[in-house]
């Protein structure tokens, strides 16, 4: 019987900016050029922004919406962050070059779409419209730049742990849906109650969104996984509503704390980077590592690079070898059997 529903979505992308990077055969990274319009990448970034808001922003789709904001989580605020952008590309080179034009338009967008000012009256006599959108605030929108090359060169991956750290106020933060059986039967049709909403996004940025987004957003899958095994807010709620329709406990005796093994809280705890169990853990990276190839095969025609670190969580000779001939064998596909379609 199906009595508990948990879900938690990411996203990931290129550089949300207008900018191409060219098949070349006689560079194995290609160039990379960047438009040159500052209003045009201003207003692609806005209108990108407001809609990772509208889709994702919990409190904020609810303002048009039946739903009830008891359910967003009780760290849910006005002023927190609501778009988290990781970003993993390099700070040298071209990439170093598109990520500094990047934090300077998100800047600048921030900055003139944040603010408030005052409507004024147009010859008519009627107000014109406010330029500014009251959701697109400084403080709704974060950027992380985590060079990841840099970071975990000479096979330093234990240094994720450091990008962990400065993300999870803001996955705590943003929560997690979940959802319940309003009866003990559950069967098709049966109705749902909502016992929480996720409340933000975090959107992973990368050049192409394949090896370093995939090791970094199964990271960020697990700590919500992990979360959502520890708390178990589902469990509580229907716990406390089978207790009471008994009539054994009144409402505030009815709530049920629900936690994972003490020796599982602490292991992960010192080690957040593995699920504390080893089986879950390894379901959850080959999870990982097959939604990895599948995307990989898709777009560049080959299995992700670095697949043997998020299957085994370490890096091998092997693996090594294994992305060297991937590398020239998307090197191969890009330039000379599909090099129209990687530029579009």
């Amino acid at each position: 019987v199906l009595k508990e529903v948990y879900s938690h979505v990411q996203t990931r992308g290129s550089i949300p900016l207008h900018w191409s990077s060219p098949a070349d055969v006689k560079a194995y990274r290609p160039r990379v050029f960047i438009g040159v319009d500052p209003v045009l990448q201003a207003r692609g970034l806005r209108d990108h922004l407001l809609s990772e808001l509208w889709w994702y922003s919990s409190s904020i789709g609810l303002k048009n919406s039946f739903l009830s904001k008891s359910k967003l989580t009780k760290d849910s605020g006005k002023d927190e962050v609501k778009v988290a952008m990781v970003n993993l590309i390099d700070k040298h080179g071209d990439q170093g070059r598109l990520g500094s034009t990047f934090d300077s338009v998100l800047s600048a967008v921030l900055e003139v779409y944040g603010k408030s000012y005052p409507k004024h009256k147009s010859k008519c006599g009627k107000s014109s419209e406010s330029n500014t959108h009251p959701d697109l605030t400084p403080s709704s929108v974060a950027h992380i730049w985590y060079d990841f090359h840099a970071e975990c060169k000479g096979g330093r991956w234990d240094r994720l742990n450091h990008l962990l750290e400065e993300v999870t106020p803001t996955l705590n933060k943003h929560g997690y849906f979940c959802a319940v059986p309003k009866s003990r039967h559950c069967g098709y049709g049966a109705s749902w109650e909502l016992v929480s909403l996720q409340d933000g996004i975090v959107r992973t940025n990368c050049m192409d969104c394949l090896d370093r987004t995939n090791v970094v957003q199964s990271m960020f899958g697990r700590h919500i996984l992990y979360r959502q095994l520890h708390q178990r807010v589902g469990l509580s709620k229907v716990t406390k509503r089978d207790r009471l329709g008994h009539g054994t406990m009144s409402p505030s005796l009815g709530r049920r704390e629900r936690t994972l093994p003490l020796e599982c809280t602490v292991g992960y705890k010192q080690r957040p980077l593995a699920l504390p169990w080893s089986e879950g853990e390894a379901a959850h990276r080959l999870l990982w590592a097959d939604n990895a190839d599948a995307i990989s095969r898709l777009y560049a025609g080959t299995p992700a690079l670095k697949g043997d670190f998020t299957r085994t969580g370490k890096r091998t000779k092997r693996g090594a070898l294994d992305d060297g001939l991937n590398s020239l064998q998307r090197y191969y596909l890009n330039n000379f059997i599909d090099a129209d379609r990687q530029e579009g």
